[in-house]
């Protein structure tokens, strides 16, 4: 926790006049905001000119209120404190809902504070004016109004501490503040003193019953988790998603080619088969469709361990939710729970076995999606990586080989809500907050989806780099059954984008590369990597090639 600012240091410092702002920021500074992202307007002009006084805060501008606040939420993704999105009134608000759902879901710590229309003039036709109020009340940890027409500055600065404190449990606060015109006025910076937060103490590490029991055979399934929390190598099986950060002999990157595999036993065991007696999950839930069906028909204890909420009842089974860090807890299960060497020699098997038939299925592969991401993974050797949702991250579950070998690399998708909206700006928020490149893996549909997280960005890092993948539309519809059958893949699915990749680049003034095959690919990501600024590479690839390769891939790793 951020130590607590001297009240008198900004005595002098001129801030609004509008104590709804003033003692809003304030407080929200003492407890340790430090980056606000505010989208232009005239309602929130009083938070405007409170957060960029304020020595302690910097601020970035965004015109795209939603692309706004996934800069925001990458930002806090990264810091793993909470940061600030703001807006005036009206859609503005409506427009921070995407990434307030991504940061409920992903549990990332941000506060929206939308600016509002004054409360007696709601319902009654003015412009810009919506139902505010509790607007994001199902994805929020906490919601409020501050209206400073009735709230004294005791309740302003408590409401701002709640908002705070409930976001740094891991998840988004929404402070909605109302105001009377004139917006524009100054005034000197409130005194404002609040008192420390008395610390907390951590939970004593604990085992619960069921797994003491049944334990032995426990698998382990580690979803995403944010940037900002450490890594572990563990010596429990199971399942270990690329943007877990958790590493293992015996933990496999994809669900979905352990699924393929048909490893686990759905109640007629045999010799290559084998049942976890309990399942332990960290982070959010997997990404593997068919894994999650696999393990919800295996009906065994399920225990999430986590220190950002209650684990959700993802495989129908969840007996209890442990307050804990994941990674200390995970240390601490290792040595306490006797675990089947079987079980474990198993997964270390499968491991293996996904490995070289990966490695197997690669090495003539045509030229695709799947050849594309191989050589994209090989180029980047440290950093940060973002992946775009959908086929993107998916792609980013197949190559642990080069991975595992890479451990100054990290890895990331907004895989809360799962969406293709912000998957950009999100990269963008993260890149502002270092000096490492931030490489953000797209495909096409979802970089131009996003394309004012680059184009309405008034400061464009100079360490942001994307790798747009184009295969010519929305490559996943022919991944799936129905599209096609239908007759309506290429015409309502798969809907291949008008804009140019290379024009939408230029347009936001980015660096444009371009490759259309394996040696251009190799070539051009070389001079990418090392160029100096924003940029852009288009790696272009066919649709049904890589459809076809990706099936043909999936397919190698069926057992006999």
């Amino acid at each position: 926790m951020p130590k607590i600012a001297n009240p008198k240091t900004h005595l002098q410092q001129m801030t609004s006049d509008h104590r709804g702002a003033s003692v809003i920021v304030s407080t929200l500074a003492q407890l340790g905001l430090r980056d606000a992202v505010i989208s232009p307007g005239s309602r929130n002009a009083p938070l405007i000119i409170s957060l960029a006084s304020h020595p302690h805060i910097k601020t970035h501008v965004v015109i795209d209120e939603r692309s706004a606040a996934h800069v925001a939420l990458g930002i806090a993704l990264k810091n793993g404190t909470p940061a600030a999105v703001v807006c005036t009134s009206g859609t503005a608000a409506v427009n921070h809902g995407p990434a307030i759902a991504e940061a409920f879901h992903q549990r990332v710590p941000l506060i929206s504070i939308t600016a509002d229309r004054p409360v007696d003039v709601i319902g009654k036709g003015h412009g810009q004016t919506v139902f505010q109020t509790d607007l994001f009340s199902n994805h929020t940890l906490y919601c409020a109004t501050i209206d400073e027409s009735k709230h004294a500055d005791n309740e302003i600065i408590k409401m701002a501490q709640e908002a705070w404190s409930k976001a740094c449990c891991g998840g988004p606060s929404h402070l909605n503040v109302p105001f009377e015109e004139p917006l524009y006025g100054k005034a000197l910076c409130p005194e404002i003193a609040i008192s420390a937060p008395n610390p907390t103490s951590k939970p004593a590490l604990t085992i619960p019953r069921i797994l003491r029991e049944n334990g032995h055979r426990a698998i382990l399934i580690a979803g995403p988790r944010g940037l900002w929390k450490r890594g572990i190598k563990t010596n429990l099986p199971g399942v270990s998603e690329t943007f877990s950060g958790i590493k293992g002999d015996a933990l496999i990157a994809s669900g979905d080619l352990l699924a393929s595999g048909q490893s686990l036993d759905l109640g007629n065991s045999t010799q290559h088969r084998i049942a976890p007696s309990a399942i332990i999950t960290v982070g959010q839930p997997l990404m593997s469709k068919s894994l999650r069906k696999q393990l919800s028909a295996l009906h065994v204890p399920h225990v999430h361990v986590g220190d950002d909420g209650t684990g959700l009842d993802t495989f129908g089974s969840l007996v209890e939710s442990v307050n804990a860090d994941p990674c200390e807890w995970l240390s601490f299960y290792e040595h306490e729970v006797k675990k089947s060497d079987a079980f474990f020699a198993f997964f270390a098997q499968e491991k293996s076995r996904i490995k070289a038939i990966h490695e197997h299925a690669i090495e003539a592969v045509k030229w695709s999606d799947l050849a594309a991401y191989q050589e994209v993974f090989k180029a980047i050797n440290k950093g940060f990586i973002h992946f775009a949702n959908s086929t993107s991250a998916r792609y980013a579950m197949l190559f642990e080989t080069i991975n595992s070998a890479k451990g100054d690399i990290k890895l990331h998708a907004n895989r809360g809500v799962a969406g293709i909206d912000g998957c950009t700006s999100t990269a963008v928020g993260h890149a502002l907050t270092t000096q490492e490149n931030v490489i953000l893996v797209s495909g096409d549909v979802a970089f131009l989806y996003d394309i004012n997280g680059l184009a309405s960005v008034q400061e464009l890092p100079d360490n942001i780099k994307v790798i747009v993948v184009n295969n010519g539309g929305g490559g996943i519809f022919r991944w799936l059954e129905g599209p096609n059958e239908v007759g309506l893949l290429s015409s309502h699915f798969e809907a291949k984008p008008k804009t140019n990749i290379k024009d939408a680049s230029h347009f936001c003034g980015l660096t444009y590369f371009c490759a259309d095959d394996a040696e251009s690919t190799k070539e051009k990501l070389s001079e990418f990597m090392t160029f100096t600024g924003p940029a852009v590479i288009e790696i272009v690839t066919d649709s049904k090639m890589s459809s076809d390769v990706y099936k043909s891939y999936i397919a190698a790793f069926h057992n006999e």
